[in-house]
């Protein structure tokens, strides 16, 4: 689930766990009212907040056994242990007080929270956006593997899209409050995103003057990166370039896709492909 500030991404995951009424219209998830019949819900929804607090005086595994009881789980330290195991904190980063847990380690505690009771429906709230490089890619990859190996299934809200390539397969585009585009990241892709090409070539000039006349080209730009060519027919871009390259006497260095990428459909459906 994507979208700039404000458009509704938060609000959704409230209303999905029965934290604010509609206003209009009602929230189902798994047959259950979201408002009138909240409880059935987050029996069946795990969470993790942007902003998480825990009782730092704990152990990542007390914590984690308070939590389990509070949910009414009959076995709360062997649950405990199972999903420590899940996030890579089955060692004896479990018997340390979560006050001095790193970021990352905090968020895979967190993440251990939300997996508690098997839930079908776990909701990550911007996951990895306080965590260094090194700790974003450890939880992208813990997401990765609880969905390909146990089998979880996760709605994720973030700004960083890059990562979210890595996990989603069904993505969902809001502003201001409306899903203005949604279906499988594969198709969005294909189907809304332009071709965007990056010509690295000496002298610049004359292609650009060439590529101007192509029908298949729909924009034509030089950048410090060289030549930027968004085109509306790939295939016959493609074809046509030798060609075109060989007419203006030109030696070409190196083509590069791009494009093909959340930012890029992010931008074309919120500013027009512009930046702002």
């Amino acid at each position: 689930m994507i979208g700039p500030n404000g458009a509704g991404k938060t609000t959704t995951i409230k209303l999905i766990l029965g934290l604010i009424k509609p206003d209009m219209g009602k929230a189902e998830v798994f047959g259950f009212d979201c408002w009138k019949q909240s409880l059935d819900v987050r029996r069946r929804v795990g969470i993790l907040y942007e902003k998480v607090a825990f009782y730092d005086h704990l152990t990542g595994l007390e914590h984690l056994i308070l939590m389990a009881r509070l949910k009414g789980i009959s076995n709360p330290l062997e649950e405990s242990k199972k999903v420590l195991k899940l996030v890579g904190l089955d060692n004896e980063a479990q018997h340390r007080r979560i006050g001095g847990y790193s970021a990352g380690m905090r968020q895979r505690i967190g993440l251990a929270h939300a997996l508690l009771g098997n839930p079908e429906l776990i909701i990550l709230d911007e996951p990895t956006s306080n965590l260094d490089p090194i700790g974003r890619a450890q939880v992208i990859e813990i997401i990765n593997t609880l969905k390909s190996t146990e089998g979880f299934s996760f709605l994720i809200s973030s700004h960083i899209l890059p990562e979210l390539e890595k996990v989603c397969e069904h993505v969902v585009l809001m502003q201001k409050g409306k899903v203005i585009r949604q279906g499988s990241l594969i198709q969005l892709l294909n189907s809304a995103a332009p071709q965007t090409f990056i010509i690295k070539v000496q002298p610049a000039e004359p292609l650009v003057a060439l590529l101007k006349t192509e029908e298949c080209v729909k924009s034509v730009s030089l950048t410090g990166d060289g030549v930027l060519v968004v085109v509306n027919d790939s295939a016959v871009f493609k074809q046509r370039l030798p060609t075109l390259v060989s007419q203006s006497n030109a030696s070409l260095e190196e083509v590069k896709a791009t494009g093909k990428d959340l930012e890029s459909l992010f931008k074309l459906a919120i500013c027009g492909g512009q930046e702002e």
